[in-house]
């Protein structure tokens, strides 16, 4: 993360109060490892990587990684879920699986209230049942909870028959198995590849080339080519938040922080250094 302590208080007061999917922990900058999380004592069922800090960031702040200093990208399969069931039987991919549920096109907030409703129903074992899902907003889509389950069920009768049926959970095995091909494809190349569970961030220059072996990969699983939706991260320069970077003397004369605590590290270092200084 390429940040200032200020830049990045600001960004976690925005989002304040909300609750992205993954970020339910706090950052732990020495997670570096991935592990696969299996249900319901069934290889089959889940399997996704969990346990790198980065899958924890929250999206309005994954923009500012940076890989060896230069800025990312991440690039995501659109509507994976939906896709892999079209795929499954035989249907044509739709662009956005999602749009004919907006009452505006473009909304992503609703958009967004959309995707998680449709997968929510996918790993729910009955609708009926199903509770209402995090930070649901009958402002946003003009519907009651009830209403709403019940209106994305009937947008897609040909998805009936998955709807509260847990197959989510398979669905899931099957996009993590992607995941892992997509990111064995770029350890053979001796190149990052940070996995977001359907997305995946990489240096900017290797856009072109992750998306091409995602659908690669997509297309050898399901003998149809995926499609993938891409977010260009913020550039190495990261002033273009609001808070501009500025040398401040009175800062690097008394730092605080981190830097403090460096900052006397290395002085009590070279105070014992001294002491073992051994005479000519």
């Amino acid at each position: 993360m390429a940040r200032t302590d200020e830049q990045l208080a600001a960004h976690l007061k925005e989002i304040e109060g909300k609750r992205d999917d993954e970020a339910a922990q706090s950052f732990d900058f020495a997670a570096r490892t991935v592990y696969r999380v299996f249900n319901n004592e069934d290889w089959e069922h889940g399997g996704r990587f969990y346990g790198a800090w980065w899958i924890s960031c929250p999206s309005e702040l994954r923009p500012y990684i940076l890989i060896n200093g230069k800025r990312t990208v991440e690039v995501d399969y659109s509507g994976l879920h939906a896709a892999m069931l079209y795929a499954q039987d035989g249907q044509p991919i739709p662009d956005d699986p999602y749009e004919r549920c907006l009452t505006r096109k473009d909304n992503k907030a609703e958009r967004k209230l959309v995707k998680l409703t449709f997968n929510a129903l996918l790993n729910a074992d009955s609708v009926d049942r199903i509770g209402e899902i995090e930070d649901y907003s009958p402002e946003i889509t003009g519907r009651s909870w009830d209403d709403f389950k019940w209106y994305i069920v009937s947008k897609y009768p040909e998805f009936r028959q998955h709807f509260g049926s847990g197959v989510g959970l398979l669905l899931q095995r099957k996009d993590s198995d992607l995941a892992e091909k997509v990111m064995l494809r770029f350890a053979a190349m001796r190149y990052a590849c940070l996995p977001v569970h359907d997305s995946f961030i990489v240096h900017h220059g290797l856009q072109d080339e992750l998306d091409r072996i995602m659908r690669e990969v997509f297309e050898a699983e399901f003998e149809v080519s995926g499609k993938v939706g891409v977010d260009i991260g913020i550039g190495e320069v990261v002033e273009g938040a609001g808070l501009p970077v500025e040398p401040n003397p009175d800062q690097l004369l008394n730092p605080v922080g981190y830097e403090a605590r460096l900052q006397a590290f290395r002085d009590k270092r070279g105070k014992a250094e001294d002491t073992h200084i051994l005479p000519l």
